[in-house]
Parts: C-alpha cells; sequence; structure tokens
C-alpha cells in the first residue's frame, strides 16, 4: 500500500527515520557541551536549559495544531515546510551570538522538528496496510536509535574537532537528504480522505479524539514514561560529568550505551510479551520504571557505573511503552491519522518537556530528582494503567 509514484517503500521508511531521528539530533549532540555553553553565554544552568525544554515545549504544540491541519491539507506541504524552517533556524542557532537569540532560534527549531515529526508517523499510517504498521513502528524506533546512539558521540567528536556550535549545524544540513526526499514526494493522503469543513471543524476533530476516556488515560499512562528519561538528558551531563568527573567523550559514549541497551530491551520485551500488543508490556514497563527509582534513590549515589545502571532501565522504559502504545492507539480511530499522532506525540513531548523542568528542579542532588521523577512515572502509570483496564470502553488490542 505504497501510495507513491517516483519513490519506493524502503525510501519511504528512510525518510521516516531520519525526519524521526532528528529530534535526539537536536537535543542530544550538544548535551556533552553544556558545561562549556553557560560559560560561552555568561549565563546559568537554569537558563541554559531553556533551550531544551523550550525547544520541547514548541515541538509539542506544532505537533498538535500541525497535524490536523495535514489532515485537511496533506502532508507534503506541511512536511516541506516544515523541513525548510528547520534547516534555516539550525544555522542560525549555530551562529547565535547571544543566549537570548540562541533560545529564540531553538524555539521556531522547535517547532519546524514538530511538524517533521507529527506528518512521519501519519505516513505509517498512509503508507503501510494496517497487519504491518507495528512492525513499521518498531523498525523506526530500531533504526532511529541512531539518532540517540550517534549524536551524543559524534557531538562530542565535533566539539573536539570544531566547536559546539557545529553540533547545531549538523542536523541542519542532515534534514537537506529529507527535503530531497519531500520534493520527490507523492501527496500519501487520498484527496477523498482530507477532511473537509473550515479549521475550526477540523480541530473539533481532535477534541473528539482527546473526548475517548480510555484512549487518553492509556495514553497518558504511557507517555509518563517520557517524563523520567527527558529528565534524564537534561541533566545526565551534569551528573556524570561534572558530578562524578567523567570525561565529555566517555560521557557520550555512556549515552549511546544507554540508547542500545534501551533499544535492545525494548525488542526482548517484545518477544517476551508476545509481540508488545497487549497489557503485559505496560506491566513489564512499569516494573522497569519502578526498578530505576530504586536503584537510582537507594545507591545512585555511590559511583558513576551504579547511576548509569539505574538510569538504563529508565530508557529501556521509555523505549519500549512508545512503539507499544503507539500502535494501539493508531488502531482506534479511522481518518483522523493526524489528529492521532498530534495527540499522540504532543502528549508524549509535553510530558518529557515536564521532565526537563522537573529534573532540574532544586532537588538535594540530580540523582535525587531523576529517581523521584522514576517512581511519580512508575505509580502514576500503575494507576492509569488500572483504569484503562476497567473502563467501560476497553481499546482494542489492549
Amino acid at each position: 500500500m505504497n501510495p507513491q509514484k517516483y519513490l519506493p517503500s524502503w525510501v519511504i521508511i528512510l525518510l521516516i527515520v531520519i525526519l524521526s531521528t532528528i529530534p535526539p539530533f537536536s537535543t542530544d549532540m550538544f548535551l556533552p557541551a553544556l558545561p562549556d555553553m553557560v560559560k560561552y553565554f555568561h549565563t546559568t544552568e537554569a537558563v541554559l536549559n531553556i533551550t531544551l525544554y523550550g525547544f520541547m515545549f514548541f515541538q509539542a504544540v506544532s505537533m498538535l495544531i500541525l497535524g490536523p491541519i495535514s489532515d485537511k491539507y496533506g502532508r507534503k506541504p506541511i512536511l516541506t515546510l516544515s523541513i525548510i524552517a528547520y534547516i534555516i533556524t539550525s544555522l542560525l542557532a549555530s551562529v547565535a551570538p547571544t543566549i537570548e537569540t540562541f533560545i529564540i532560534c531553538r524555539m521556531i527549531q522547535g517547532a519546524a522538528s514538530g511538524g517533521m515529526l507529527v506528518v512521519s508517523i501519519a505516513l505509517v499510517k498512509d503508507c503501510f496496510e494496517e497487519k504491518v504498521r507495528n512492525t513499521i513502528f518498531t523498525l523506526t524506533v530500531v533504526l532511529g536509535v541512531i539518532g540517540p546512539v550517534a549524536s551524543p558521540v559524534l557531538g562530542a567528536y565535533l566539539i573536539e574537532a570544531v566547536n559546539w556550535q557545529s553540533t547545531l549545524a549538523f542536523p541542519g544540513l542532515l534534514t537537506i537528504i529529507c527535503l530531497i526526499i519531500t520534493l520527490l514526494f507523492t501527496e500519501s493522503l487520498p484527496a477523498d480522505e482530507k477532511l473537509t469543513g473550515s479549521l475550526p471543524s477540523v480541530f473539533k476533530r481532535m477534541i473528539w479524539v482527546c473526548r475517548h476516556k480510555s484512549f487518553m488515560t492509556f495514553l497518558i499512562a504511557m507517555g509518563l514514561f517520557s517524563l523520567p528519561f527527558m529528565a534524564y538528558l537534561a541533566v545526565s551531563s551534569y551528573i556524570f560529568v561534572e558530578g562524578f568527573g567523567v570525561a565529555k567523550t566517555t560521557y557520550s559514549y555512556m549515552l549511546a550505551i544507554n540508547a542500545i541497551l534501551g533499544t535492545t530491551g525494548m525488542l526482548a520485551l517484545q518477544k517476551l510479551t508476545k509481540g508488545g500488543s497487549n497489557k503485559s508490556m505496560g506491566v513489564v514497563v512499569i516494573i522497569m520504571s519502578l526498578v530505576s527509582s530504586f536503584v537510582l534513590l537507594s545507591v545512585g549515589y555511590m559511583n558513576a557505573a551504579v547511576c548509569f545502571i539505574g538510569t538504563t532501565f529508565c530508557v529501556i522504559a521509555a523505549f519500549a511503552a512508545r512503539p507499544y502504545a503507539l500502535g494501539i492507539l493508531m488502531s482506534q480511530f479511522d481518518g483522523d491519522t493526524g489528529s492521532v499522532s498530534s495527540v499522540f506525540n504532543f502528549t508524549l513531548v509535553f510530558l518529557g518537556c515536564l521532565g526537563m523542568v522537573a529534573g532540574t528542579l532544586p532537588w538535594p542532588t540530580y540523582i535525587i530528582g531523576l529517581g523521584a521523577c522514576c517512581l511519580f512515572a512508575g505509580v502514576g502509570a500503575s494507576v492509569l494503567m488500572y483504569l484503562t483496564v476497567k473502563s467501560k470502553v476497553p481499546l482494542k488490542g489492549l
């Protein structure tokens, strides 16, 4: 079910993977340089972290808006404009002279990446049959791990070989590949499936999706695991580089190993739970988050290795929850792919944004704060998962 005239299925998958990889590149590549950037901009850790959760917040708002619009006007115009905006703001951010300019560029960059991400998920449903969508979702997560694995390592190399500014220009240059593919892209949303009526009526469809209680309860339950994961990204350099004295290059390898273990753990859990398409996967990721909180809160302060082990369980939970939730939620509605994609991505990014803020609160230590976020996610997801299963309006596939 590939509606493309010029592009084979593997190119569409490549496009989806690169689009899914851009956000990790945007947030992970310059993490090893955060302490240096604080000095460069003559600012504080709290102000600099606005560039992280400001990016995430505008990404979330953008996805909430652009998903339904893509249901009305099509995927290609939204994707094209988002890619062009991302390329421009990436290059501008790399030469920003002040922290204020840098923050503004990052916010616009986040909004552009939101359009890219929400369309990438809609393309999975547009271009592939239902029986293979879960496989595509998992494949994009597995291949998309290239971003979390490569970005900190590549970022550390670029910082040492060039400067930290190059870590901001690189994702923009990478996205040029997406622009080339998009120019050859044939609109994947058939004309008879585009939503009609005014824009307000289009957004009412999204509100209708949000009013499905079981849908939203399950989405928030699984989305909670983005909170400790993004908190980890926000504070990991301060924990390992400044706190434990780990070298920047070693720290980048630790992030890469985290991503590899997260992917490996996700695949193992899917096999153990028979494909990860039932409520047993939800129970397992909850356990993973609670184990992470126990390790971090009890012995995470001991040394870098112990803390690293604790964070790995958090990463596995976040990686496993995403394709599991997406596969179930995408099968609940027909004709509202953009709206479902928007609500899904907005929720995950918004909760991740809250995680970045929570992780940098004035905790006794960043490790305690991270452990508290994992505990909150595990307990909160347990309650919401129970409510979903006991709901009078069950979800398909759960």
